[in-house]
């Protein structure tokens, strides 16, 4: 089935691999300035049409100027979704996302361009079609009728809605009697029996208890295989995860569109800029702190209390040696786990963002001798060391890392937030500090992997990103023991016993080697 609107009128769809295009789609809505506008501006338009002379005329559309003006919610917007890809949509609010998705699912019409929508479209909007007053089994019905389906098909599909709303004998109930967690689940059941070819869903994933989002994930997951879907969040997370490709709206135009990782990771640094930017124009009015570099410390106030910390000490510019393992060494052939994982040099070439004020100059694994490693076999002792160097006086930057796999997700992170909040220690313009992270190297399934490494000025959940390197260390792990989830833990031991011997069989073979019958004289 092929949808198509340009304005008022309808368009041919002619390519059958694309499930929708945008053709140089804009969209104005009319910003009144009173409520009586609405009622004054047809009045004057008819007006104008009867006027006797232009100069009336003409009077009248200057009275008619400042009724309203025009306001671009989107501008000349164009892309292209192919049947199956999955499509993530992000942007601040107020950037038109919202408006692309009701256009797209017909609820809005376009002022200008064109838009082609080639399937069934279902939108996952758990309170809309719901009557309050109706029981769930009749919103049921309802609902499910407004997406096409027959009297039939609910019918044959109720028992499966039922069981997967999971709300009792609350299907009976007014839906007015139901929690907002209830009528999410009655909705999101309807809408996933709903046989679209084309979902469409605006934050809806983020609404219910952790067991029904989990529950709905797997549905979006299920369906990905055999259908197109477009999602709208503000969770980067979830769209790097349920999405192939990605499109930023910024202020109503693509600011960029390109895969889920690259256009997240572009959208996520802006705001982290521009985050940092108005923390360091808050700061602005505070005492900057006060050195005295012949007794090499620093006097600030933290907490209301004067404290006085010794200075970083400058850190040496030799690199330690680095080290090359063979993977046929003894020390791979004492591991019990098979996972070595590829280690390469950090480049100070790669391209990072940032306010300024620090910049990372190394980022380097190492050994418990603080040799560098080339390489590391998973559940391994290591030690994650950034180094970076202050560009002014710092007091307690912070000092971070994130391991993402190829989607970008975030597997393990950590900073040194924590030891330092009650300990600041200062940095002079100029000297080199370095962060550790000591830890067990989980083990990775086969694949690349990156490392973000990131250098900040403030706490942990306010701050300004002073450097950031979203890709430091580039890896890849080469084989793997691990089987299960996205990373694996290296188990000391695994055992099952019984702990009831009155209940447990018997498993003694008899003499012919046949197990006895249980019960036999």
């Amino acid at each position: 089935m092929k949808n198509s609107m340009i304005g008022d009128s309808i368009a041919p769809a002619d390519d059958e691999s694309v499930a929708i295009r945008v053709d140089n789609v804009s969209k104005s809505f009319a910003l009144w300035s009173s409520p009586s506008a609405r009622l004054k501006l047809p009045i004057l338009n008819m007006l104008r049409r009867v006027s006797p002379s232009a100069r009336v005329a003409r009077m009248i559309e200057q009275k008619m100027g400042g009724i309203y003006r025009a306001f671009p919610a989107l501008q000349d917007i164009s892309l292209e979704i192919n049947k199956g890809e999955s499509w993530g949509i992000v942007g601040v609010n107020g950037s038109g996302k919202s408006t692309l998705l009701k256009m797209i699912a017909g609820n809005l019409r376009p002022s200008a361009g064109r838009i082609v929508v080639d399937g069934k479209v279902a939108i996952l909007d758990y309170s809309s079609g719901l009557h309050g007053a109706f029981t769930g089994r009749e919103n049921v019905y309802l609902k499910a009728s407004l997406h096409g389906m027959s009297r039939a098909e609910t019918d044959e599909n109720f028992g499966s809605i039922e069981r997967f709303a999971d709300i009792g004998e609350f299907i009976d109930q007014p839906v007015k009697t139901y929690s907002s967690g209830m009528v999410a689940r009655l909705g999101f059941a309807i809408m996933a029996h709903v046989n679209a070819d084309i979902i469409i869903t605006d934050e809806a994933l983020a609404v219910g208890d952790a067991f029904f989002v989990q529950k709905c994930m797997e549905f979006v997951r299920s369906f990905l295989e055999r259908g197109t879907f477009l999602f709208v969040t503000h969770s980067t997370s979830d769209v790097v995860s349920l999405c192939t490709h990605a499109v930023w709206l910024d202020h109503g135009r693509i600011r960029e569109i390109g895969s889920a990782k690259d256009v997240t990771d572009a959208y996520l640094s802006s705001r982290s800029l521009q985050h940092s930017r108005r923390y360091l124009e808050k700061q602005k009015s505070d005492a900057p702190s006060m050195v005295d570099p012949a007794k090499n410390e620093v006097k600030s106030t933290f907490r209301g209390h004067e404290l006085t910390q010794p200075v970083l000490s400058t850190l040496t510019h030799a690199k330690p040696s680095r080290v090359i393992r063979d993977p046929r060494l003894e020390y791979l052939n004492r591991s019990p786990w098979r996972n070595d994982i590829e280690i390469p040099e950090f480049f100070a070439q790669s391209k990072g963002f940032g306010v300024g004020g620090a910049r990372i100059e190394d980022v380097a694994f190492q050994d418990e001798t603080g040799a560098i490693l080339s390489w590391i076999i998973g559940a391994e002792m290591v030690c994650l060391k950034i180094a970076a160097r202050a560009e002014r006086d710092l007091t307690s930057p912070l000092a971070g890392f994130q391991v993402r796999d190829r989607l970008g997700q975030v597997l393990f992170a950590d900073n040194t937030y924590l030891v330092t909040v009650d300990q600041p220690v200062f940095v002079a313009a100029g000297e080199r500090f370095e962060a550790e992270f000591r830890f067990q190297m989980p083990m990775l399934p086969v694949g690349d992997y990156a490392i973000r490494i990131a250098v900040a000025l403030g706490v942990e959940d306010d701050n300004a990103m002073m450097h950031c390197i979203e890709t430091a260390l580039v890896f890849r792990s080469a084989t793997s023991a691990s089987r299960h989830g996205l990373v694996g833990v290296p188990m000391q031991s695994v055992r099952l016993s019984v702990l009831d011997a009155e209940l447990a069989p018997a498993t003694e073979p008899d003499k012919t080697g046949t197990p006895p019958v249980q019960g036999a004289a």
